[in-house]
């Protein structure tokens, strides 16, 4: 009986290490995915132009229950032009199928407002940044 107990321990201390050991390689692989997507995908600017600024960032997650791979890509564009606005976005994508989230798009003028002019994640309206953040929050933590 002694021997059946530690036989079924090891085993379940084996399964978990496999399951830890291909979970880290889907994280790297998502980092990696998440990278070339960021890079080759057009979206590593930051850089001013003739027009303005341009600047990007992404954070990348790998969702074990969703099995999927996500980026959330971060832009903002600055214009020289006074009076033009200032475009501020969170874009959530699948990054393997290059499938699209979620989007979330603001506009700042001289006043300093800065109006939400769309926020959906899937089929649900959102209307502020926090529910934004709240709807992706799936997606990217476990």
């Amino acid at each position: 009986m002694t021997r059946l107990l530690l036989a079924v321990l090891f085993a379940i201390l084996m399964v978990s290490q496999v399951n830890a050991q291909s979970t880290l390689a889907l994280q790297e692989k998502c980092a990696e995915g998440a990278k070339k997507f960021f890079f080759e995908g057009g979206n590593n600017f930051s850089q001013r132009d003739k027009d303005g600024l341009w600047a990007n960032n992404y954070q990348s997650h790998y969702s074990k229950s969703l099995d999927k791979c996500f980026i959330l890509l971060i832009s903002l564009y600055s214009p020289k032009a006074k009076g033009e606005p200032v475009l501020w976005s969170k874009t959530l994508y699948d990054v393997f199928e290059g499938k699209s989230y979620g989007s979330l798009f603001r506009t700042q003028y001289e006043n300093f407002n800065w109006p939400i002019k769309e926020c959906i994640v899937r089929d649900k309206i959102c209307h502020s940044e926090g529910e934004f953040d709240a709807l992706i929050k799936p997606y990217m933590e476990e």
